[in-house]
C-alpha cells in the first residue's frame, strides 16, 4: 500500500499543473498537461497505448498502471474519451474528469458500482505512451498472429511426439484423432441429438473444460453449429459407445480470437466418449 501511495504521489507531482479544465461538447472535463508538437497527431481509428491512474473523488484507486509500467490499449474513438484525444500526440499527458454513470454505462457497459455515488466524477491521469494507425495496427496484429501460430506449431510437435506408439489418424479437413475405444453401436449422422462426456485441454495439458464427476453429460445436436466445427465434423466419425481423442486445429476451434481461458490460435485436445445417440 505504501508503494502505491508513493506512486500516486509521484504521478500527482508529475502532472500537477495550474491549467484550467476545458469541457467537451458531451460534458467531459479535461486539461492537457504536456503536449508534443513534433509527434504525429492522433487520427481517427488510431489505437493508443496509455498509462493510467483512475481514481474516484475520494481517491479510491480503480486502476493504476504507472507503477509497473503496464499500459493499456484504448481506441481513439472510445465512447467517452474520443473528443478529448483530438489534437493530442504520442507522449502527451492529460487529466480527465468524467461523470461516473456516463463512464460505466458507455465505456464499461455496466451500472455504476454501489461504492461510487451518483453524480460523482472519476478522475483520469494518463500519459499516451504510443499511438498506432490502422496500417500499424494491422501489421502488429499480423506479427502477433505469426508469433502465436509458430508457438502453437512447436507445442503441437512436442505433443504429438509425446503420443509416440499411438496411431494418430488425420482427416482431410486437418482434424487429427486417435480411436481409443471402438464399438458396434449406431453411427452418428448430422441432425442426431447426442450425449457425450468429455475433457478439453490445451497442448500444455491444462484442462479448460470437462464433464464434472457426477454431473449430467453434455447433449447437443450434431451439424447445427452448436459446438465448434472440430466437434461437429469429428463426431460424425464416431459410433455410440466409442471413445476418441481429437486434436483440433485452431481453424476448427476458436481461431484467432480464442475464448475465455483458451488463447488465440490454440490447438485443442478433447477426450470424448459418445454416451448415446438420443
Amino acid at each position: 500500500m505504501k508503494k502505491l501511495i508513493l506512486s500516486i504521489a509521484a504521478v500527482t507531482i508529475l502532472f500537477g499543473c495550474s491549467k484550467k479544465f476545458e469541457v467537451t461538447t458531451d460534458g467531459v472535463k479535461y486539461r492537457v498537461i504536456s503536449h508534443s508538437d513534433t509527434s504525429r497527431a492522433i487520427g481517427v481509428g488510431d489505437l493508443l497505448l496509455v498509462n493510467l491512474l483512475i481514481t474516484t473523488e475520494h481517491d479510491s484507486v480503480i486502476l493504476e498502471t504507472f507503477q509497473k509500467n503496464n499500459p493499456r490499449y484504448i481506441p481513439s474513438d472510445e465512447p467517452v474519451l474520443h473528443n478529448v484525444f483530438g489534437g493530442l500526440s504520442r507522449g502527451d499527458s492529460l487529466e480527465v474528469l468524467v461523470n461516473a454513470d456516463t463512464l460505466f454505462n458507455k465505456s464499461f457497459g455496466m451500472a455504476r458500482p454501489a461504492n461510487i455515488k451518483a453524480g460523482e466524477s472519476v478522475h483520469f491521469t494518463m500519459k499516451i505512451v504510443e499511438t498506432f494507425n490502422q496500417k500499424e495496427i494491422l501489421k502488429k496484429r499480423m506479427d502477433q498472429q505469426k508469433e502465436l501460430a509458430v508457438k502453437d506449431s512447436l507445442s503441437l510437435e512436442n505433443f504429438l511426439s509425446s503420443l509416440k506408439g499411438q496411431e494418430i489418424k488425420q482427416a482431410a479437413n486437418g482434424l487429427r484423432y486417435i480411436i481409443e475405444k471402438t464399438s458396434t453401436g449406431k453411427q452418428v449422422k448430422s441432425g442426431d441429438k447426442i450425449t457425450v462426456k468429455y475433457k478439453g485441454t490445451l497442448l500444455t495439458g491444462e484442462v479448460f473444460d470437462e464433464t464434472k464427476e457426477g454431473a449430467e453429460p453434455f447433449s447437443f445436436t450434431v451439424g447445427l453449429g452448436q459446438v465448434i466445427r472440430g466437434w461437429d465434423e469429428g463426431l460424425l466419425m464416431m459410433k455410440e459407445g466409442e471413445k476418441y481423442k481429437f486434436i483440433i486445429p485452431p481453424s476448427m476451434a476458436y481461431g484467432e480470437s480464442g475464448s475465455g481461458p483458451i488463447p488465440p490460435l490454440s490447438t485443442l485436445v478433447f477426450d470424448v466418449e459418445l454416451v448415446k445417440i438420443n
